[in-house]
C-alpha cells in the first residue's frame, strides 16, 4: 500500500494531549500494552536463507549462485557488524522498526496520498428507509462514530486478543482529533486534546462546517440533535466553495508550498487548524452511485474537492445513502478502521428506521438557532485560487490515468474453501497468482502485508507470496498435460508454504523488515556491502502485486492504488458465500484490470472444478 523513499524524520505534535494522560479513572483498552513482547531481531542465517529462498523463483542458476554468494559473505562479514548494532539498537527502544518506519514508509514519502497511500471501504447497502435517506445514514455514521470515540478515549473498548494473544492497541491513539499535516522533507502528526475539541467537520458543496458531537456540559448529542446539525448544513444556503479540499490531493511539497501560503492569513490559519483538531470527517455528496465500481471510486477519491485527504477518518454518504470509508495511512493501517466500521455499521444494519424516525420528529429543536453549525471561512487570495484550480487539475488528471475493476465472485467463499482444508487467504493468494501468470506469463515478485501487532507498537512485515513451490504450481496449473492429481498436490504444497511464511512473518520473522534494519545501521561514509547493490535486492522488493485481507461482512469493496506503474493493487474479502478482489493499474503500461478480472474470473473456477473433483468427489473402489 506505499512506496518506499529516502528517509527523514518525522515529527509527531502532541497538542494538549490530556484525554491520553487524564487521571481519570480508564478501562482495559491498553492494559495489556505493558505485557507485549518487543518485535524481535531474525538472526543473520535465518534471514539470508529465507532470503536466497525467497528469490529462488526469479532467478536462473547462475544467477542464484551469484546472489547466493554475496548474501553467504554479508552474514559471515559485514552483516555480523549491522547485525550487533541492530541488536544493541533494538534493546532500548520499544519497537526498533518503529523508529524508522512511519517515516520512511508514508510521512517522507511525496507523491498523493489518494490514490497512491489512502485505502478506502465501500459499506453494504442498507434495503431500508435508513439506507437510502442521506441524512438518516448520516446521523447514524457520525452518532455510533461519537460512541466508539467515546469508547476509545475512556479506554472502555475491549482490547484485542486473537487465538489468547493480546495484540497492540497503540494505533488506536491516532484514531481521533488528529491530522496528517505537509512540512517540508517529511510530513508531521498533529494530535489534539479530545476534551477539548469536541466536534466533528461536515463537508457539503466543497464547504466546511464546524459541527458538535458533545454540548457544553460534555454530554453526547442525541441521534436527533445531530441530525437537525446535518440538515442545517444541508439548508445552508452559502454558495459552492472553491473546492480548497484538493490541495490535500497535490505531491506534498505542492500542498505544502500551498498550505503556507493560505497560512499568510489568520483566518486561514484558525479554520485550517479547526480541520485537523476535528474528530473526524462526515462528507455529504451531491452524487448518486450505482454500480459497484461508481461507489467504490466515490469512497476511494470522489471528485477530489468534496474532501480532505489529511484526516486519518473520513466517512462518504451520497445522496442515495451510499456510504464509505476513507483512511490516511500513516499512523494507521487498516485493522483498526476495520473494527471502528464494522462496530458501527453493525448497529446501523440493526436500527429500527421507525424507531430512529419517531426519536427525530419527536425532539424537534426548540430553538433552531442551537442547530445552526459553523461555516469555516476562507480568505483565498489570488495565488490560493490558482493553486486550487491547478489541484483540480491535477487531481482529474491523476485519477484519469488508473484502470479500476472489481471482482465480486458470487460463486463461492470460505465456505467452500474449507473444505479443500485450506487457509482461505492461502487460496486466493495462489488463485491470483494463476491469473496474473496466465495474464502476463510472469512470475514476479508480490507483497501481502502481514500484522505484527502481537509486538508492542507493531504494524506489518512483508509477506512474500512467490516461493518454489507457487511456481510449481501455476506451471503445473497452466500445463494441459497435468493430472488432477499433479494440480491438487501442487497446491496443497503451495497453500502450506504461504501459510508458514506469513506466520512467520507475523512473528517478525519476515525478510524485508530486518534487512531494511540491518541497512539503517550502515553509518555514513561506510561501504555499502554487496548484497543491498545486487540488483535482485531491489528486484525483489519491487511488487508487481501488492496485496492484503481484511475481514468483514458489511463491506462491499475496499482497495487501494498499486505501488508500481507496471504492477496491480489488489484488496480482497473473503466472505462466507463470495470473493471480492478490488483490482487497480496504471493505464499506458500495457495492463487493464479488466483483463486480469477476466483471469480472476477463470482460475476462480477452475479451481473450483478441479479442487471439488480431486478432494471432494468419492474415489471409484476397483
Amino acid at each position: 500500500m506505499f512506496k518506499l523513499k529516502t528517509p527523514t524524520r518525522s515529527i509527531i505534535m502532541p497538542i494538549l494531549k490530556k484525554n491520553l494522560t487524564s487521571s481519570a479513572i480508564k478501562g482495559d483498552l491498553f492494559k495489556y500494552q505493558s505485557q507485549l513482547p518487543k518485535l524481535p531481531v531474525p538472526s543473520l542465517q535465518e534471514t539470508g536463507a529465507k532470503y536466497l529462498r525467497s528469490i529462488e523463483p526469479y532467478l536462473t542458476p547462475e544467477q542464484l549462485k551469484s546472489t547466493s554468494s554475496k548474501v553467504n559473505n554479508f552474514i559471515n562479514g559485514e552483516g555480523q557488524v549491522l547485525q550487533s548494532r541492530l541488536v544493541d539498537f533494538a534493546q532500548s527502544k520499544d519497537n526498533w522498526l518503529a523508529e524508522f518506519w512511519d517515516d520512511y514508509a508514508y510521512m517522507s514519502y511525496r507523491d498523493p496520498v489518494v490514490p497512491y497511500v489512502s485505502y478506502f471501504f465501500s459499506h453494504k447497502d442498507v434495503n431500508n428507509q435508513i439506507g437510502k435517506d442521506q441524512l438518516l445514514k448520516a446521523t447514524l455514521l457520525t452518532y455510533y462514530t461519537v460512541e466508539f470515540l467515546e469508547q476509545v478515549q475512556n479506554e472502555t473498548l475491549a482490547p484485542e486478543i486473537i487465538k489468547g494473544n493480546p495484540f497492540c492497541m497503540n494505533a488506536f491513539h491516532y484514531m481521533f482529533n488528529n491530522s496528517r499535516v505537509p512540512a517540508p522533507g517529511s510530513d508531521i502528526t498533529k494530535h489534539y486534546d479530545g476534551s477539548q475539541h469536541q466536534y466533528f467537520i461536515v463537508i457539503y458543496n466543497n464547504n466546511f462546517y464546524k459541527v458538535p458531537h458533545h454540548d457544553a456540559n460534555g454530554n453526547k448529542l442525541s441521534k436527533a440533535q445531530i441530525y437537525y446539525f446535518l440538515q442545517a448544513v444541508k439548508n445552508s444556503n452559502a454558495p459552492k466553495g472553491e473546492g480548497l479540499g484538493a490541495l490535500t490531493s497535490l505531491n506534498r511539497d505542492e500542498w505544502l508550498a500551498a498550505y503556507e501560503n493560505l497560512r499568510k492569513s489568520p483566518i486561514n490559519e484558525a479554520s485550517l487548524e479547526t480541520i485537523f483538531a476535528s474528530s473526524f470527517v462526515i462528507c455529504l455528496d451531491n452524487n448518486n452511485p450505482i454500480t459497484i465500481e461508481e461507489k467504490s471510486k466515490n469512497c476511494w477519491h470522489g471528485d477530489g474537492q468534496n474532501r480532505f485527504f489529511d484526516k486519518p477518518l473520513e466517512f462518504f454518504i451520497s445522496a442515495n445513502g451510499n456510504s464509505g470509508f476513507l483512511g490516511e495511512h500513516s499512523r494507521m493501517d487498516a485493522t483498526p478502521t476495520v473494527q471502528l466500521n464494522n462496530t458501527i455499521y453493525k448497529q446501523i444494519t440493526e436500527t429500527d428506521p421507525n424507531a430512529l424516525i419517531s426519536e427525530i420528529t419527536s425532539q424537534s429543536p426548540i430553538l433552531s438557532a442551537t442547530y445552526t453549525p459553523e461555516l469555516l471561512k476562507f480568505d483565498l487570495n489570488p495565488v490560493s485560487r490558482s493553486n486550487i484550480s491547478t489541484a483540480i487539475e491535477k487531481f482529474d488528471k491523476t485519477i484519469s490515468q488508473h484502470h479500476e475493476e472489481i471482482f465480486q465472485h458470487y460463486g463461492y467463499g470460505k465456505g467452500l474453501i474449507k473444505k479443500f482444508k485450506v487457509s482461505p487467504d492461502a487460496y486466493v493468494q495462489l488463485l491470483m497468482q494463476l491469473a496474473y501468470y496466465k495474464l502476463t506469463g510472469k512470475i514476479r515478485p508480490t507483497y501481502e502485508s502481514a500484522a505484527t501487532r502481537k509486538f508492542l507498537k507493531g504494524r506489518t512485515e512483508t509477506g512474500r507470496t512467490v516461493s518454489n513451490e507457487s511456481k510449481k504450481f501455476v506451471l503445473t496449473w497452466t500445463d494441459p498435460n497435468a493430472s488432477l492429481e499433479e494440480k491438487a498436490s501442487t497446491f496443497q504444497a503451495a497453500a502450506k508454504q504461504h501459510v508458514a511464511y506469513l506466520s512467520e512473518a507475523a512473528d517478525g520473522k519476515g525478510v524485508d523488515r530486518h534487512l531494511f534494519g540491518l541497512k539503517q545501521m550502515i553509518q555514513p561514509n561506510e561501504a555499502v556491502p554487496d548484497i543491498f547493490t545486487d540488483p535482485i535486492f531491489s528486484y525483489s522488493q519491487t511488487w508487481y502485486i501488492s496485496s492484503s485481507q481484511i475481514p468483514s461482512e458489511y463491506f462491499q469493496s475496499w482497495g487501494w492504488s498499486q505501488v508500481i506503474d507496471d504492477g496491480f493493487g489488489l484488496a480482497y474479502l473473503i466472505n462466507n458465500d463470495w470473493l471480492h478482489v478490488h483490482i487497480s493499474c496504471k493505464k499506458g503500461n500495457g495492463l487493464r484490470a479488466d483483463h486480469l478480472k477476466w483471469y480472476l474470473i477463470e482460475s476462480a473456477n477452475e479451481l473450483k472444478d478441479n479442487l471439488s473433483k480431486a478432494l471432494l468427489e468419492p474415489k471409484a473402489k476397483l
